[in-house]
């Protein structure tokens, strides 16, 4: 954490969604066991992080955080509670690259909400340029030993039934760094409406 041009300590933050069902938390955690057992070189992440990212922010101010909330509050409380459909496996950023696992995420809200909440922000300067996929990140590959055999893990789950979940709210989240990895706090709940 540093200090903005105010003079306010800053925290790095970003807008998510969190995967609550026990079910699905279950089978995703069977999946990051048999990748670690590809003996492939990663760090899984772990069962209380996981989370959809729907707005990464980078360091803020106290200040920034206030308008954001102010400002997203009001939009997305116009949003229904839906469910999502977790179901096959992919990868970041390439074959030949092979660094971010990932379990795709289903439901056409979630690109709604993403790009509404892109469009409320980008007035802030929050500008973001790369497409968004709706994806969970389950583990993060830390070298390309063993790599055949991590393949062969994730073609078996291609297209893998995770579950679904109810998302009934959405967070922003402060993200401290640690030696041992992230460390997330949820600083504010936006409620959706019930169904």
């Amino acid at each position: 954490m540093g200090e903005d041009a105010c003079g306010e300590e800053e925290m790095r933050s970003f807008i998510s969604i969190d995967i609550t069902s026990k079910e699905v938390l279950d089978k995703i955690k069977i999946f990051q066991t048999n990748l670690k057992n590809s003996a492939c070189p990663m760090k899984v992440v772990e069962r209380e992080n996981l989370h959809l990212t729907l707005k990464f922010l980078g360091e803020i101010g106290e200040t920034s955080y206030k308008r954001i909330v102010d400002s997203l509050g009001p939009t997305i409380s116009e949003y229904s509670s839906f469910e999502v459909n977790l179901r096959g496996t992919g990868f970041f950023p390439s074959i030949s690259d092979l660094r971010v696992i990932w379990i795709a995420m289903n439901a056409p809200e979630i690109v709604y909400i993403q790009k509404e909440i892109d469009d409320t922000l980008e007035s802030m300067g929050f500008k973001e340029d790369r497409k968004f996929v709706p994806h969970l990140t389950v583990s993060r590959v830390k070298s390309s030993l063993n790599k055949k055999s991590l393949l062969n893990v994730l073609d078996e789950y291609r297209d893998y039934e995770f579950g679904s979940d109810m998302i009934t709210k959405i967070n922003f989240k402060k993200s401290t760094l640690t030696p041992e990895g992230p460390v997330y706090e949820t600083l504010k709940e936006f409620e959706l409406k019930s169904v």
